[in-house]
Protein backbone atom coordinates (compact mmCIF):
# COMPACT_ATOMS: atom_id res chain seq x y z
CA UNK A 1 0.00 0.00 0.00
CA UNK A 2 3.13 2.45 0.84
CA UNK A 3 3.42 2.84 -3.35
CA UNK A 4 0.27 4.58 -3.65
CA UNK A 5 1.00 7.05 -1.26
CA UNK A 6 3.99 7.90 -3.01
CA UNK A 7 4.19 10.21 -6.09
CA UNK A 8 2.50 9.27 -8.94
CA UNK A 9 3.94 7.78 -12.55
CA UNK A 10 6.65 5.12 -10.83
CA UNK A 11 5.17 2.17 -13.28
CA UNK A 12 8.11 2.97 -15.68
CA UNK A 13 10.58 2.99 -12.66
CA UNK A 14 9.37 -0.65 -11.28
CA UNK A 15 11.50 -3.56 -11.66
CA UNK A 16 11.61 -5.65 -14.76
CA UNK A 17 9.53 -8.50 -12.81
CA UNK A 18 6.68 -6.38 -11.95
CA UNK A 19 6.21 -4.47 -15.36
CA UNK A 20 6.08 -7.99 -16.72
CA UNK A 21 3.84 -9.13 -14.34
CA UNK A 22 1.49 -6.05 -14.47
CA UNK A 23 2.03 -6.49 -18.46
CA UNK A 24 0.53 -9.78 -18.67
CA UNK A 25 -2.43 -9.01 -16.63
CA UNK A 26 -3.33 -6.06 -18.53
CA UNK A 27 -2.94 -7.79 -21.88
CA UNK A 28 -5.10 -10.64 -20.58
CA UNK A 29 -7.29 -7.45 -19.86
CA UNK A 30 -7.43 -6.27 -23.58
CA UNK A 31 -7.83 -9.89 -24.61
CA UNK A 32 -10.43 -9.96 -21.84
CA UNK A 33 -12.45 -7.22 -23.45
CA UNK A 34 -11.94 -8.41 -26.87
CA UNK A 35 -13.54 -11.30 -26.00
CA UNK A 36 -16.60 -9.40 -24.21
CA UNK A 37 -18.00 -8.04 -26.89
CA UNK A 38 -17.77 -11.29 -29.00
CA UNK A 39 -19.55 -12.77 -26.10
CA UNK A 40 -21.81 -9.96 -26.16
CA UNK A 41 -22.66 -10.16 -29.74
CA UNK A 42 -23.08 -13.72 -29.73
CA UNK A 43 -25.98 -13.82 -26.76
CA UNK A 44 -27.39 -10.70 -27.77
CA UNK A 45 -26.26 -8.94 -30.27
CA UNK A 46 -24.05 -5.70 -30.47
CA UNK A 47 -27.12 -3.57 -30.71
CA UNK A 48 -28.25 -5.91 -27.08
CA UNK A 49 -31.79 -5.94 -29.96
CA UNK A 50 -31.56 -9.64 -28.60
CA UNK A 51 -31.57 -8.57 -24.25
CA UNK A 52 -34.98 -9.06 -23.62
CA UNK A 53 -35.25 -12.41 -25.38
CA UNK A 54 -32.62 -13.58 -23.99
CA UNK A 55 -33.12 -12.62 -20.03
CA UNK A 56 -36.49 -12.53 -20.22
CA UNK A 57 -37.55 -15.24 -22.74
CA UNK A 58 -39.93 -13.04 -24.62
CA UNK A 59 -38.87 -14.30 -28.27
CA UNK A 60 -41.52 -14.44 -30.84
CA UNK A 61 -42.27 -17.53 -31.66
CA UNK A 62 -40.66 -19.50 -34.25
CA UNK A 63 -42.50 -19.97 -37.40
CA UNK A 64 -43.18 -23.35 -38.54
CA UNK A 65 -41.09 -24.59 -41.61
CA UNK A 66 -41.14 -27.42 -44.03
CA UNK A 67 -37.29 -28.84 -43.71
CA UNK A 68 -36.74 -32.79 -45.29
CA UNK A 69 -34.21 -34.28 -43.78
CA UNK A 70 -31.53 -33.75 -41.00
CA UNK A 71 -31.68 -34.84 -36.96
CA UNK A 72 -34.86 -35.61 -35.70
CA UNK A 73 -36.83 -32.82 -33.81
CA UNK A 74 -38.06 -32.40 -30.46
CA UNK A 75 -41.16 -30.43 -31.29
CA UNK A 76 -43.85 -29.20 -29.00
CA UNK A 77 -47.13 -30.75 -29.32
CA UNK A 78 -49.73 -29.99 -32.12
CA UNK A 79 -50.61 -26.08 -31.96
CA UNK A 80 -47.97 -25.19 -29.78
CA UNK A 81 -45.12 -22.87 -30.90
CA UNK A 82 -41.22 -23.08 -29.91
CA UNK A 83 -40.14 -19.82 -28.51
CA UNK A 84 -36.53 -19.04 -29.87
CA UNK A 85 -35.71 -18.38 -26.11
CA UNK A 86 -36.48 -19.63 -23.01
CA UNK A 87 -37.22 -17.36 -19.81
CA UNK A 88 -33.81 -17.14 -17.90
CA UNK A 89 -34.55 -18.93 -15.07
CA UNK A 90 -34.38 -17.07 -11.33
CA UNK A 91 -31.70 -19.70 -10.15
CA UNK A 92 -29.55 -19.20 -13.15
CA UNK A 93 -29.65 -15.19 -12.65
CA UNK A 94 -28.54 -15.43 -9.22
CA UNK A 95 -25.74 -17.64 -9.86
CA UNK A 96 -24.43 -14.90 -12.61
CA UNK A 97 -24.81 -12.27 -10.42
CA UNK A 98 -23.23 -13.83 -7.47
CA UNK A 99 -20.02 -14.92 -10.08
CA UNK A 100 -20.18 -11.21 -11.47
CA UNK A 101 -20.62 -9.82 -7.85
CA UNK A 102 -17.11 -11.58 -6.98
CA UNK A 103 -15.26 -11.46 -9.77
CA UNK A 104 -15.83 -7.91 -11.44
CA UNK A 105 -15.16 -5.87 -8.34
CA UNK A 106 -12.00 -7.89 -7.97
CA UNK A 107 -11.34 -7.31 -11.22
CA UNK A 108 -11.77 -3.20 -11.01
CA UNK A 109 -10.13 -3.34 -7.84
CA UNK A 110 -6.69 -4.90 -9.47
CA UNK A 111 -7.09 -2.66 -12.58
CA UNK A 112 -7.78 0.63 -10.71
CA UNK A 113 -4.31 -0.04 -8.45
CA UNK A 114 -2.34 -0.44 -11.55
CA UNK A 115 -3.94 2.54 -13.24
CA UNK A 116 -3.34 4.54 -9.63
CA UNK A 117 0.75 4.21 -10.18
CA UNK A 118 0.76 5.94 -13.54
CA UNK A 119 1.22 9.52 -14.33
CA UNK A 120 -1.71 10.15 -15.10
CA UNK A 121 -3.59 13.23 -13.26
CA UNK A 122 -5.49 12.96 -9.78
CA UNK A 123 -8.79 14.18 -11.52
CA UNK A 124 -8.31 11.68 -14.42
CA UNK A 125 -7.74 8.75 -12.27
CA UNK A 126 -11.03 9.36 -10.11
CA UNK A 127 -12.92 10.05 -13.14
CA UNK A 128 -11.75 6.71 -14.63
CA UNK A 129 -11.92 4.64 -11.76
CA UNK A 130 -15.28 6.02 -11.22
CA UNK A 131 -16.47 5.53 -14.16
CA UNK A 132 -15.10 2.03 -14.34
CA UNK A 133 -17.15 1.87 -11.03
CA UNK A 134 -20.58 2.56 -11.89
CA UNK A 135 -20.25 0.72 -15.31
CA UNK A 136 -19.54 -2.38 -13.15
CA UNK A 137 -22.32 -1.59 -10.69
CA UNK A 138 -24.88 -1.02 -13.99
CA UNK A 139 -23.06 -3.92 -15.56
CA UNK A 140 -24.27 -6.22 -12.32
CA UNK A 141 -27.69 -4.88 -12.02
CA UNK A 142 -28.55 -4.33 -15.82
CA UNK A 143 -29.65 -8.27 -16.32
CA UNK A 144 -32.26 -7.99 -13.70
CA UNK A 145 -33.64 -4.67 -14.62
CA UNK A 146 -33.73 -6.70 -18.04
CA UNK A 147 -35.55 -9.78 -16.71
CA UNK A 148 -37.98 -7.68 -14.31
CA UNK A 149 -39.18 -5.61 -17.99
CA UNK A 150 -37.81 -2.11 -16.00
CA UNK A 151 -37.85 0.97 -18.43
CA UNK A 152 -34.72 1.71 -19.88
CA UNK A 153 -33.39 -1.59 -19.14
CA UNK A 154 -31.84 -2.76 -22.09
CA UNK A 155 -30.01 1.11 -22.16
CA UNK A 156 -28.97 1.07 -18.97
CA UNK A 157 -27.19 -2.68 -20.22
CA UNK A 158 -25.65 -0.88 -23.37
CA UNK A 159 -24.48 2.25 -21.04
CA UNK A 160 -22.80 -0.05 -18.92
CA UNK A 161 -21.22 -2.16 -21.10
CA UNK A 162 -19.76 1.34 -23.05
CA UNK A 163 -18.49 2.62 -19.53
CA UNK A 164 -16.54 -0.49 -18.51
CA UNK A 165 -14.98 -0.59 -22.01
CA UNK A 166 -14.07 2.72 -21.88
CA UNK A 167 -12.34 2.88 -18.30
CA UNK A 168 -11.13 -0.58 -18.14
CA UNK A 169 -9.31 -0.11 -21.58
CA UNK A 170 -7.81 3.35 -20.55
CA UNK A 171 -6.87 2.21 -17.55
CA UNK A 172 -5.23 -1.07 -19.51
CA UNK A 173 -3.26 1.18 -21.81
CA UNK A 174 -2.37 4.28 -19.55
CA UNK A 175 0.13 1.76 -17.64
CA UNK A 176 1.17 -0.24 -20.18
CA UNK A 177 2.13 2.79 -22.59
CA UNK A 178 4.32 4.08 -19.45
CA UNK A 179 5.86 0.74 -18.75
CA UNK A 180 7.54 0.30 -21.79
CA UNK A 181 8.02 3.51 -23.79
CA UNK A 182 11.24 4.65 -24.79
Amino acid sequence: MQDFTRPSGRLRALPLGARAVYTVFLVFTLVGLALTLFLTHDMVGLDLGGADEYYSGDAEPVEDAEIEGGPALVLPPEGERLAAFERMPRRKLLEVTHFHLFSMPVYLLILSHIYMLSRARKKAKAAWISVGSIGTLLHIAAPWLVAHECAGAVAAYAVSGVLMLLAYFVMSVVPLWEMWRR
